[in-house]
């Protein structure tokens, strides 16, 4: 579904990201783990239209959307969640499920699209008319991906979702990615909550000074020495 081959970024004169080259399956939630300065964000944003690559190539269902420009990734079926959510404050809950829809002519489809968020989230539902800025910082995440979802993506990107929220929160937050995983949706997560993430993923890469240095199944890197030791503070 997503095949990122050989992508080399930079901000100015300074190179962040060498030949990184990943690889997403329809169905599959797929992990980019890594420390604060690996590159993650920045490959996320290069994916997406964000950041121009140096060079490297990025194909979405067989099309090549490198340098895409981001708002026309949902009209191709790629949802991308900032780490920032960009939710419209002073907007309803609802308000801001039915923007999501942008891309969606059909009312008939928006209101089946609006229904299917509210079944998968029944907190939104119960929330419907309030106001955005008032929710807490899990609610906000939890509206945020579902309006990613409005627009009927193949695919969902989320940079880091669990950032700056309280313990309460981060449970919240990965609630509502146990249920994109039960409901197949085609998942990429950038998260530093290494050990819940790879609960959850099928396989995760792990970047390191800009570079992919492993990919595996989460089983492996999770039971992988070096990992348990930079991320998770276990070993000798």
């Amino acid at each position: 579904m997503l095949k990122v081959n050989n992508l080399n970024v930079s901000y100015g004169y300074l190179q962040v990201v060498w030949n990184v080259s990943l690889e997403v399956g329809e169905g599959e939630m797929v992990a980019i783990l890594g420390p604060n300065g690996a590159g993650k964000t920045t490959t996320l944003k290069s994916i997406t239209g964000l950041l121009a690559p140096m060079d490297g190539s990025v194909q979405f269902l067989g099309q090549d959307i490198t340098g895409t420009p981001t708002h026309q990734l949902p009209h191709l079926g790629l949802a991308f969640i900032p780490e920032e959510r960009n939710l419209f404050s002073a907007m309803s809950v609802e308000d801001n499920l039915l923007m999501g829809a942008f891309t969606i002519k059909d009312k008939a489809q928006i209101k089946k699209n609006l229904r299917y968020v509210y079944d998968l989230f029944p907190r939104l539902e119960e929330r419907d008319v309030q106001l955005a800025g008032t929710m807490s910082g899990g609610e906000r995440q939890m509206l945020a991906i579902a309006r990613g979802l409005m627009s009927n993506p193949k695919l969902i990107i989320l940079d880091e979702p669990s950032m700056g929220l309280s313990p309460e929160n981060v449970v919240a937050v990965f609630e509502t990615i146990e249920k994109l995983r039960e409901e197949k949706v085609t998942v990429v997560i950038v998260e530093q909550n290494v050990d819940t993430t790879l609960k959850f993923a099928n396989r995760a890469y792990v970047m390191e000074q800009g570079r992919v240095a492993m990919e595996d199944t989460s089983e492996n890197i999770l039971s992988n020495d070096h990992v348990r030791k930079m991320y998770l503070g276990i070993g000798d």
